[in-house]
């Protein structure tokens, strides 16, 4: 109510001063002369006085005359708004915005009747809801179907953890399959080209500044000499820097020329060559179980060791070991293709090492697997040894005497 007189007062105010204002403007107006029919005429024009312009009098009239009616109309509406959200004390109603009267009372009286029927309802919800107090404590809430959830989940862990050697992928190889053939690169006699194959070697050109705008000319050309080219550089070159751009860029090309490579650069003295012959030897989308299978078929003994060294250095051995026991058979037969190149080159430290002390058995079984398979005689001495240790359980030495056996040893009694 004081904020409704507070406004009329306004309005009032606001009346007042426009029609004081408009009086004023009128009482200095001046009055206009009207000139008589007998004067006799002026002798020259310029003795006639210009005559007053009250055109700015008037337009300020006509503006204070539409502001005190925009004033009046601004406070009738403002009257007739309030004026529907009045209460009458008598009946207790009140006008909504349709003009229909609302009940107070039968308003409370609902409420009153729907609260009773959501606190009946209360009892209906699910049990599994933790307590307030329990909230705000933060105290855990263990509840008997979160228990039964988590009885489910150790059962479905311990059939995991006892699935048997014979259901995994590894069980499955029983041979080294024969790489399958890809698409050379071509030859090119491009004169650019053979022009940068001849002066990318160090041997020919010694300023490295030439040799890095040779490289950058063989990055231009997938070819099989430029292919080639590179490779001599990533190997050999006396600049890291080279060695390391040279491998990448061999990385780039993704062809299974470059794999053998880029796993010897694995073994470079230098860090830097070594992390970009790491991530590309990762980053190739072709198979590389084919790329190991292609090492181990060329039965060249020291071409083999040399990449089975590379390997051992680029620390591929033993995640290989894990991948053996994946449920994956393409991962399973990748590291299954590298162990057997690891056991023909003769390099089985690790393996032994591994069949002694992995914690998986079955990790164990699938090393046993793979010199089964592979039958190189040369894992026979690695094998006897293990036999005259005391500390082998009784399932890893029956392994271990059928994997002599399949090799073509004799059984120690």
């Amino acid at each position: 109510m004081q904020k409704l007189s507070l406004l009329r007062n306004k309005t009032a105010g606001i009346i007042s001063l426009t029609i004081l204002f408009t009086f004023e403007i009128l009482a200095q107006m001046p009055s206009v002369k009207v000139p008589q029919q007998n004067q006799q005429k002026p002798p020259t024009q310029a003795m006639i006085p210009p005559a007053e312009d009250n055109t700015l009098y008037y337009i300020i009239l006509l503006v204070l005359f539409f502001g005190l009616g925009g004033a009046i109309v601004w406070w009738y509406k403002t009257k007739k708004t309030e004026g529907t959200a009045e209460v009458d004390p008598k009946s207790k109603k009140q006008k909504g915005k349709d003009g229909e009267p609302v009940d107070a009372d039968k308003e409370m009286e609902w409420f009153r009747k729907h609260q009773n029927v959501i606190s009946k309802d209360r009892g209906k919800y699910p049990k599994r809801l933790p307590k307030t107090s329990n909230v705000l404590s933060k105290k855990p809430v263990v509840e008997e179907e979160l228990v039964e959830e988590s009885i489910e989940v150790a059962v479905l862990r311990e059939k995991m953890n006892k699935k048997t050697f014979s259901q995994l992928p590894i069980n499955t190889f029983t041979e080294l399959k024969p790489s399958k053939p890809y698409n050379a690169l071509p030859i090119s006699n491009n004169s650019d080209l053979m022009s940068a194959v001849e002066q990318a070697h160090d041997e020919f050109e010694e300023d490295e500044e030439v040799r890095d705008l040779a490289v950058r000319v063989l990055a231009a050309f997938k070819t099989r000499n430029s292919v080639e080219s590179l490779g001599q550089i990533a190997l050999y070159d006396l600049s890291s820097n080279l060695r390391s751009k040279a491998v990448s860029i061999l990385s780039d090309f993704d062809h299974q020329s470059v794999f053998e490579t880029i796993l010897l650069a694995c073994a470079d003295p230098t860090r830097e060559v070594r992390a970009a012959a790491a991530r590309g030897l990762f980053r190739f989308s072709f198979d590389r179980a084919d790329a190991w299978t292609r090492i181990t078929e060329t039965n060249d003994e020291f071409r083999m060791k040399q990449s089975a060294r590379a390997a051992i250095e680029a620390d591929l051995v033993d995640r290989s070991f894990d991948r053996l026991v994946h449920e994956d058979m393409k991962i399973a037969y990748e590291a299954f293709t590298f162990v057997t190149l690891l056991i023909k080159a003769g390099e089985t430290e690790k393996v032994f090492k591994s069949l002694e002390s992995h914690p998986d058995v079955n990790v164990k079984k699938a090393l046993l697997h793979v010199i089964k398979v592979t039958k190189d005689p040369g894992a026979l001495d690695g094998l006897y040894s293990m036999l005259e240790t005391s500390d082998l359980t009784e399932e890893l030495r029956m392994e271990i005497d059928i994997t002599i056996q399949a090799v073509g040893g004799l059984v120690t009694a």
